[in-house]
């Protein structure tokens, strides 16, 4: 009994403790003097912009499309991971955007955060970028936690939005944002255009068509309404000189990934695939794409490796070449003229408004774009666009292959999409199946059952190879 009284006293004197805190005004006692009071956005922004790195130098598509594939550890090549998480972009750089978005939309704070740039300005290239990020999200996933997202101990199971909603919601944001582009200042700490806004709006008009081409089997209405609409705005990058690309720096913190992934291992090589399009079509980029084999005796210098197989002898097959690998500074491409003519071929054979020119005219200029941005010669280029005039949905298609060289996700993608070229399974896989999306990391299922169930039930099993909602061929 006395054990019982003690244990009770010590409640009570606990909860008066408890109680009076909860009415005690410690004033700013706890505040930092020396720390920020409000959000800073120039750092934000950076910080959610290294994230475009990540996705532009992934190297998971590239084996899957087998422009590359692996030495001594084959995975990727192999289809060897079978589930994947998207809990960083929530978590990262998707939250640092939405607290730029709030903050500069906030009446009490937009005044402090101007400081670092036009308020409007700094919202439209927060949902551009929000949109590029979940653009790239959905095409891998498919379905993902959106409308009841970000709600913290809130919304602890959110309900999974389908992909056909998201490219809904990914237009609106996007169109949102280019009427928000004005003649203000540009964001400070803007890695990418150093506040720009009219690049700012060559990238949002860039990331409208592309995800218009990408719904266009899905939904054509809607994809030639967006479609059409960025051909009107004038914005797209139709030369090189206008290549939206990510610019590295020379340190080891801010360098090329290709770069470091060489600098003392040898985990990637060309996949016998890619070379044997390139030496089919006696194509000109072969000795701009790779460099030889380190084994001058092979038979084949630019021979490329079997993909998926444990390939341990590197130096018999040909490389990437050191333009990519060998320069810490260089700038991998986001978006190319090449790209925006091959669409534009595209949407010529559809019958959409492309603002003048033939299919076969922006086929053309497609192959010219790409080949003129690798440095192939007048001579070379001419004598392969006299050889290859013919412009289908298979030619556009495999020329936005080769064009797309090492841009991942896109290439996955836009692979995905076209089902051109014609690719042959690894048969060092286990399911010798080409992956066409990514299974949710296990936790999922574990978190959020009910929701889990229900995404599972709408979209398909939740494996590698149940299509996306797109992806109808």
């Amino acid at each position: 009994m006395k054990k019982t009284i003690k244990k009770i006293a010590v409640f009570m004197f606990a909860a008066s403790i408890i109680s009076s805190c909860n009415t005690v005004d410690f004033g700013n006692i706890n505040d930092n003097p020396n720390g920020p009071t409000a959000a800073i956005t120039s750092q934000l922004l950076p910080a959610a912009q290294v994230s475009v790195s990540t996705i532009i130098t992934d190297v998971t598509g590239i084996n899957y499309v087998q422009q590359i594939t692996e030495g001594q550890y084959p995975g990727p090549s192999r289809y060897a991971s079978l589930t994947f998480s998207y809990n960083g972009w929530y978590t990262g750089p998707i939250q640092n955007l939405n607290r730029i978005i709030e903050v500069n939309e906030d009446a009490a704070t937009a005044p402090v955060v101007a400081a670092f740039g036009n308020n409007n300005n700094q919202i439209a290239v927060a949902k551009l970028l929000r949109a590029y990020f979940l653009q790239y999200m959905t095409d891998t996933w498919g379905a993902l936690p959106w409308t009841e997202a970000f709600k913290g101990i809130q919304g602890t199971q959110p309900k999974f939005d389908s992909q056909q909603s998201l490219y809904t919601y990914m237009f609106a944001e996007v169109d949102d944002a280019l009427s928000k582009i004005n003649a203000g200042a540009g964001p400070q700490g803007d890695l990418l255009f150093g506040g720009d806004m009219a690049k700012w709006a060559s990238f949002g008009n860039m990331l409208k068509m592309t995800m218009a081409l990408r719904i266009s089997d899905a939904d054509a209405g809607t994809a030639k309404t967006k479609f059409e609409q960025a051909v009107a705005s004038g914005k797209l990058v139709t030369t090189n000189a206008q290549n939206i690309r990510w610019n590295y720096g020379s340190d080891e913190t801010s360098d090329n990934p290709w770069e470091d992934r060489f600098f003392s291992r040898e985990d990637y090589l060309m996949s016998e695939t890619l070379m044997g399009f390139l030496n089919a079509k006696a194509d000109p980029r072969k000795t701009k794409y790779t460099k030889p084999a380190q084994n001058l005796a092979v038979p084949d210098i630019y021979a490329g490796a079997p993909n998926g197989k444990v390939n341990g002898n590197t130096k018999d097959f040909a490389f990437i070449t050191d333009t990519v690998i060998g320069d810490k500074t260089y700038k991998v491409a986001i978006y190319t003229a090449a790209q925006t003519h091959f669409a534009l071929a595209e949407g010529a054979l559809k019958g959409w408004n492309v603002g003048g020119g033939t299919a076969a005219a922006h086929f053309k200029l497609g192959i010219e774009a790409s080949m003129m941005d690798w440095g192939v010669t007048t001579t070379d280029m001419n004598i392969y666009t006299a050889a290859n005039t013919s412009a289908t949905i298979a030619d556009i298609a495999y020329e936005k292959y080769m064009a797309l060289y090492l841009n991942g996700p896109e290439l996955w993608a836009e692979w995905r999409r076209l089902d051109v070229p014609v690719l042959t399974p690894s048969t060092f896989a286990l399911d010798p199946r080409i992956p066409v999306r990514h299974a949710y990391d296990g936790s999922v299922g574990d978190n959020n059952p009910t929701n889990y169930a229900a995404v599972v039930a709408s979209q398909g099993p939740d494996n590698l190879h149940t299509k996306l909602w797109w992806d109808k061929n």
